[in-house]
């Protein structure tokens, strides 16, 4: 019924459309044809003063030019108003074109007179009447074909009249002429049907094809899972807000514990279970609030502050509180959300949603359900970070950024075995920045590979070195992501780096950190290659990921490094002294070498001696040094053990 409905009233408002171009064009069309009519019967008034007509003629002159000024005026006047007429009465359209019909009859009948003013087409120039009639009539049909009514009200009572004196003349001529006539009459009338069909049938293709372009832009801003805007429609909400009244908050709602509910139930319950915390978020805000889903579990919430007179926390508190319930179904599933809050006078969206998403990573920090304001402090950091992506580039290309080396050493000898590459920049206005916040510029702003390179080009040239100063022993190590190894060619790099310059895989080793890939086959196809070129693969922070025990036993991984969070506290925590030796000795019993990391008291390295661990790196033994430093070192640690 619902469905019906709608159909019928698609069918009414593409059929209003059709009147509207009909109309349209027939005002185009009677501002080129009422000059013509002008100038024709200023014709035959001429023609009728030089018979001796001449009040006749002038009346009927009056009379027909009276009508097509009130046509003139119509189209002039109504035309401006059509749009806001029509949002008063549906049937505006259909009433002007009926004015239109009704006007063009009383011009016919005005023309009709012409019989009267050549004594029924007897008098001595009625054959140039005849043809005016003719013209005037095939331009009635040519300038109106796009609605048909008004161009046959027009031409049909002179037609006919003309026909009904050339019989009455009684002869042969006549009969003639009065039977072409009305085949000209009949093939008007059907010429004005066809242009009216075509000119139908081309608006209703032209206004189908913007309906369907229309809805296919609106699904283009829709969610089709919540219903929701997605955020190509958010970003025309925003611009729609230019001339609303701020200020505006930015809610950045992203959900905790979603990924347990596909991976329990499957993605069918999860997505069945967003469109239902969609519609929770909006029972909770104000009915004029911007809603949109822009992220897998991600969503916004925007209004203007004046429209509300719950505050930004208040509501964030309640959204929370409302997505925490136990939802039906799921009694053993518990959905957490975190929000990000940011207040901006004007809607701005990639600014509202950047500093969003900034507290929003702050709120995430702090735990489950907590919301954050966007504030000073989070300005400062959002300052930091974006002047630090900004200079990056330059720091790069003018190697301000360079790549340093930790040595890695034996514990029982102090032999340096090895050198792990780390990034250091000082900045200019802020000082020293970390590596990982160096990396996570350099994926902003699509730099990762850029920097990738000038890291292993770094460690080649040491290697390079240490291959020259007879010290092949010594490896040199670089930081690889699993998400960077998968998405990128960092193989090929490695590899064909190393085959170009010719040094040896074996000194050459990539330590890959505990972060879950998005396709590990991939991964592990990428590690497979570089292991069985002879690069050593090691495990970096062992003991801080999802998945360290599974990734020891595929025979790849020749290399753990426990994380320093062991470490720290090795000398006073009997638990951190059995998980290291627990470590140790399953790396013993796999044949994998297993190192400390982060060592910097002779008491946490006798202890790591005394429960097996061969080495270690950390400020005991040396801070990151520059690569010259770093050579001089190894060359000097096996002078001094010779």
């Amino acid at each position: 019924m619902n469905q019906s409905i709608m159909k019928a009233g698609a069918d009414g408002e593409l059929e209003d459309r059709i009147r509207e171009d009909q109309l349209a064009d027939l005002r185009t069309g009677l501002l080129f044809s009422m000059p013509i009519s002008t100038a024709l019967t200023v014709l035959i008034l001429i023609v009728q003063l030089m018979s001796g007509n001449a009040f006749a003629a002038a009346v009927w002159f009056l009379v027909v030019n009276a009508i097509n000024t009130s046509r003139l005026v119509l189209a002039l006047w109504r035309s401006k108003d059509v749009s806001e007429e029509r949002n008063k009465d549906l049937q505006a359209t259909s009433r002007q074109l009926r004015f239109y019909s009704i006007l063009a009859l009383l011009s016919g009948l005005a023309w009709s007179f012409v019989a009267l003013l050549t004594d029924g087409f007897t008098a001595p120039h009625s054959s140039l009447h005849l043809v005016i009639l003719a013209g005037i009539s095939a331009g009635a049909v040519t300038y109106g074909n796009s609605y048909a009514a008004p161009s046959i009200s027009f031409i049909t009572p002179p037609l006919l009249i003309t026909a009904g004196c050339l019989v009455a003349i009684g002869n042969l001529d006549g009969y003639v002429l009065a039977f072409a006539v009305l085949l000209f009459l009949g093939g008007m009338v059907r010429s004005s049907l066809l242009g009216q069909a075509r000119f139908r049938e081309a608006s209703r293709l032209k206004h189908e094809a913007a309906q369907i372009a229309t809805a296919m832009e609106l699904r283009s801003r829709q969610d089709p899972l919540t219903g929701l805007l997605n955020r190509r429609g958010l970003e025309h909400a925003v611009d729609g807000l230019r001339n609303t009244n701020g200020p505006f908050v930015m809610m950045l709602v992203d959900l905790d514990g979603f990924k347990a509910v596909n991976d329990t139930y499957g993605h069918k319950i999860g997505d069945d279970l967003l469109a239902r915390i969609a519609r929770r978020i909006e029972e909770e805000v104000s009915p004029g609030a911007t809603l949109a889903r822009i992220g897998g579990d991600e969503f916004v919430v925007l209004f203007s502050s004046a429209s509300t007179s719950l505050s930004a926390t208040d509501l964030a508190s309640q959204v929370i509180a409302k997505l925490a319930s136990p939802y039906p179904g799921l009694a053993s599933i518990r959905i957490g959300a975190s929000i990000g809050i940011y207040l901006s006078d004007e809607p701005r969206l990639t600014e509202m949603l950047l500093r969003a998403d900034m507290a929003l990573y702050t709120a995430k920090r702090r735990g489950r359900n907590e919301f954050c304001l966007f504030n000073c402090e989070l300005d400062g950091e959002l300052q930091r970070r974006q002047c630090i992506e900004r200079d990056l580039r330059s720091a790069i290309e003018t190697a301000s950024l360079s790549t340093w080396f930790q040595p890695v050493v034996r514990l029982n000898s102090g032999a340096v075995i090895g050198f792990e590459a780390l990034l250091r920049w000082n900045h200019p206005l802020h000082g020293d920045i970390s590596p990982p916040e160096i990396v996570t510029a350099a994926r902003e702003t699509g730099m990762l590979q850029l920097l990738t390179e000038t890291v292993f080009l770094s460690c080649c040239a040491l290697i390079d070195d240490l291959a020259k100063a007879n010290r092949r022993q010594v490896r040199v190590a670089m930081n690889v992501s699993p998400r960077e190894l998968e998405a990128g060619n960092i193989d090929d790099l490695i590899l064909n780096g190393l085959e170009e310059r010719g040094l040896p895989a074996t000194m050459f080793e990539i330590e890959i950190t505990e972060e879950a890939p998005v396709d590990p086959d991939r991964v592990d196809e990428k590690l497979g290659r570089l292991a069985h070129a002879g690069i050593s693969i090691a495990l970096d922070d062992f003991g801080t990921g999802f998945s360290t025990l599974a990734s020891l036993k595929d025979g790849r991984i020749s290399k753990v490094k426990i994380d320093q969070a062991f470490i720290r506290s090795l000398a006073k925590s009997r638990e951190d002294q059995l998980l290291v030796k627990t470590v140790i000795d399953l790396g013993n019993k796999l044949g994998i070498e297993v190192m400390a990391e982060g060592v910097e008291t002779e008491a946490n390295r006798r202890i790591l001696q005394t429960l097996g661990c061969r080495a270690a790196q950390g400020f005991l033994f040396s801070k990151a040094i520059p690569p010259q430093h770093a050579l001089e070192m190894a060359i000097r640690e096996h002078a001094r053990l010779q």
